[in-house]
């Protein structure tokens, strides 16, 4: 690293008072226009509110869920018999149990299996015993005369009525006192196995152990039992009478059963939540984004970065509270509500709990040791910064509370998950507005440090034993991609782009001084520019790697083409630097860029086939009509079929005009990969253009002033009453590289669904679905929508 600069040598000009007025000035219309934005959508969220149980009425819940079932039995049978059974039964259902060496007998049904049928039976039979409860009551009620007659005999039927839909769905027999038919039928086959003659040999036991498994498996719901079932060596008994399939369909349909009802207290919670949702997501929306403003305009005052941690935290855990928040790191199969009941003045739950109490050690922490990290004034990137912030969010809950009334039924729960995403979105947001300065100059001083380093390095040991260092770092980084996150592409994505952000940023950091200036003249041309480029070579190289051995083909068309840029860029710089003339290091980027898109997008075109998933794709883009992927094809029908104003909130046929069942009209993935298509079928396609458009200038404004407050290079400036380094200049570039990714993922999907190019599986910025891009944007956002100002001049 070269030497830092002193402050006095290349700091901008100081702040005075016109500088003062107007950022104040925009500061009131950043607020104005993000309080005008909110009044404008909040209607909006009144229309959803006219049908809050959605379409076909799917948030209904059911009269009855299913409560007091038996825990898991799996692990007891696995650790009992699961070393008789064969392997491929065995690995699946058996993880992370122990099994003996010594397993249990064989030829009789294990008791956990009894015990496990007789409280699944009682939990099946309970809520109809509540109902003969209820009955008796308005019988008896109806041979002693209390009330009328006619009412009380309507009471009857219609708890009756509401009564015939459980014990049909569960095969229930309450007049004989059994549980579910399936169940039962189960539990006869594998125990009439069990007992049936047969030659006492290895295979006898290898068989009634992976029947005593998948029972165990069809109890404990497990998604896995039919496949498992259906190709495992099971006993040669005689078909049973109660299921024709054999013990394979017995179980199968008893796994299915169990799951079911696992599964309906889970999606009664559900439905209950998303009616709520429904009722009051507008107002939770937009008192999220005043809140957001709050501490946004609070991360610009003196306030010390622990305590407005503490703060953002304390306010976000009430958030979460009162709106009742779902826990988004839970998964889908575990909902855990902000607060535990519907009724106000309940008990929080426990993330909620956690927050609060992290927030108080925060204070507590900043009480008795308070540490003064150095803070220099900070002002807003862009008065259109936050209120852009508001209309996508904005946009993008509409979107998806719209879907989950009206869409697909497999994706009604979308709002009541992105609900949990914005929370969490906002909450980083908040976090990383007072974490911005210590982080920025961290990152600065340490990757400094860094390349400083590695040159010593080099010089020490020599350019050729430099390249081989540097070719096994970037093996092993593709190496750890591709061997320990391969199956987690969403982490992979967003790990991708954080590797070239970083990467491109610390490059152009490094050559914003005299250093640049030097390798820029120093040799011929083409060593000269090796010399120049081979950093950011390097980072774009170990992304193409790592994607390539992720198998994460999406992100990789995206960092392509943000690679053209920043690499054109570079040459741009070197030219410069070099000659010292503008117009040639203008043309050199231009021809340079144009040059890279078209390699780039020839090379998609002729091999992209490798992939599978890319080759399915280019076929969908070639034969939209003939392909097997017809995605594109329903995303052209729906965008022609949409009105030029769109359909509207809660109008949209998301499904088509079909009268079957399944789904036959926009694709399943329209919440993330078509938002584009989406917002043209809501609001117009004038409006989705607009949007685009929009968020593209939105984009653009947040990064324009950022060159206005930093001169890009390593340097030392005053903060407080003491010279550190200006984590500014690096936060800058990052913030620019991140604006340059984003705009090229902008710029690919809403090409992907106007068939320019194949669909690459990348959403619309802070628009559409998804937990990890948005978290992700979010923490970008609040690194670039503050700036910080040199001190105010001083007399002297």
């Amino acid at each position: 690293m070269q030497t830092p600069r002193p402050v006095a040598a290349a700091a901008p000009r100081p702040r005075g008072r016109s500088a003062d007025v107007s950022t104040r000035l925009g500061s009131l219309v950043e607020t104005l226009l993000a309080v005008a934005l909110i009044a404008l959508l909040l209607p909006a969220f009144q229309r959803l509110d006219e049908n809050a149980s959605g379409r076909d009425r799917r948030f209904d819940a059911p009269g009855f869920q299913v409560t007091g079932l038996p825990g898991p039995v799996l692990p007891a049978l696995c650790a009992g018999t699961g070393g008789l059974a064969e392997p491929a039964v065995r690995d699946r259902l058996c993880t992370g149990v122990r099994v003996t060496a010594t397993p249990l007998p064989l030829d009789a049904l294990p008791p956990v299996l009894s015990d496990a049928k007789a409280r699944a039976d009682q939990a099946f039979l309970a809520p109809l015993h509540e109902v003969e409860t209820r009955v008796g009551a308005l019988r008896l009620q109806q041979r002693e005369g209390v009330g009328e007659l006619r009412h009380l005999s309507d009471r009857i039927a219609a708890i009756e009525a509401e009564t015939e839909p459980y014990v049909e769905r569960f095969e229930l027999a309450p007049a004989k006192g059994r549980g579910p038919e399936p169940l039962a039928c189960a539990l006869q086959s594998v125990e009439a196995s069990l007992t049936s003659p047969g030659p006492p040999d290895a295979g006898q036991a290898l068989r009634r152990a992976n029947a005593l498994l998948l029972l165990a498996a069809a109890f404990d719901g497990h998604p896995a039992t039919e496949a498992l079932a259906n190709g495992a060596v099971l006993p040669l008994a005689a078909e049973p009478a109660c299921d024709p399939r054999g013990i394979a369909g017995a179980v199968a349909a008893a796994a299915d059963l169990m799951r079911d009802a696992r599964q309906s207290l889970l999606q009664s919670r559900k439905n209950e939540a998303m009616r709520e949702l429904i009722r009051n997501a507008g107002w939770q929306w937009a008192g999220w984004m005043l809140l957001g403003l709050l501490l946004l305009k609070a991360s610009r005052s003196t306030l010390a970065p622990a305590v407005g941690v503490a703060l953002s935290l304390a306010l976000w855990a009430l958030a979460a509270w009162i709106g009742r928040v779902p826990w988004p790191l839970g998964g889908a199969r575990n909902l855990e509500l902000g607060r535990f009941d519907a009724a106000p003045w309940t008990a929080p739950s426990n993330f909620v709990i956690a927050l609060a109490g992290a927030a108080a050690l925060l204070v507590a922490l900043a009480l008795a040791r308070p540490l003064a990290l150095p803070r220099s004034p900070q002002t807003l990137s862009s008065r259109l910064g936050y209120p852009g912030l508001v209309a996508a969010t904005g946009l993008g809950w509409l979107l998806l509370l719209d879907l989950s009334a009206n869409g697909y039924l497999g994706n009604r729960y979308l709002a009541l998950y992105h609900q949990g995403h914005l929370w969490l979105a906002m909450l980083a947001f908040s976090v990383l507005l007072f974490l911005r300065q210590p982080l920025a100059r961290g990152l600065a001083w340490t990757l400094s440090i860094a390349g400083e380093l590695g040159r010593n390095l080099g010089r020490r040991i020599g350019w050729a034993s430099s390249f081989m260092l540097v070719l096994l770092l970037g093996a092993g980084v593709v190496a750890l991609f591709g061997l320990a996150l391969a199956n987690l592409r969403q982490l992979t994505s967003e790990l991708g782009r954080l590797w070239l952000i970083v990467g491109a940023a610390w490059f152009f950091f490094l050559r914003a001084g005299p250093l640049a200036e030097r390798l820029a003249r120093d040799g011929a041309a083409v060593r000269s520019v090796w010399r120049y480029l081979w950093p950011l070579l390097f980072v774009v190289a170990v992304l193409v790697g790592a994607m390539f051995a992720t198998r994460d083909m999406g992100p990789l068309l995206i960092a392509c083409y943000a690679s053209g840029g920043f690499l054109a860029a570079s040459l741009a710089s070197w030219a410069h630097q070099r000659s010292g003339a503008r117009l040639l290091a203008f043309v050199l980027a231009s021809l340079a860029f144009a040059a890279w898109i078209g390699a780039t997008t020839l090379v998609l075109f002729k091999v992209g086939a490798v992939d599978s998933v890319t080759a399915s794709r280019l076929e969908s883009l070639a034969a939209p009509f003939a392909s097997s992927n017809d995605q594109l094809a329903l995303v052209s029908w729906f965008q022609r079929a949409a009105p030029r104003d769109g359909f509207g909130l809660g109008a949209v046929p998301w499904c088509g005009y079909s009268m079957a069942l399944r789904c036959s009209g926009v694709p399943a993935q329209i919440h993330s990969d078509y938002t584009f298509t989406a917002i043209s079928g809501v609001f117009g396609g004038t409006t989705a253009w607009a949007a685009a458009l929009a968020a593209a200038l939105w984009l653009h404004r947040l990064i324009r002033h950022h060159g206005r407050v930093s001169s890009g290079e390593p340097r030392f400036v005053a903060a407080s009453d003491r010279v550190v380094s200006d984590g500014q200049a690096f936060l800058s570039w990052v913030c620019v590289a991140w604006v340059v990714l984003t705009l090229c993922q902008l710029a690919v999907t809403v090409a992907g669904n106007i068939a320019v190019l194949p669909l690459t599986g990348v959403t619309f910025p802070f628009v559409s679905f998804g937990m990890t891009s948005l978290v992700t944007g979010m923490a970008f956002l609040a690194l670039a929508i503050n700036l910080d100002l040199p001190a105010k001049a001083s007399h002297g």
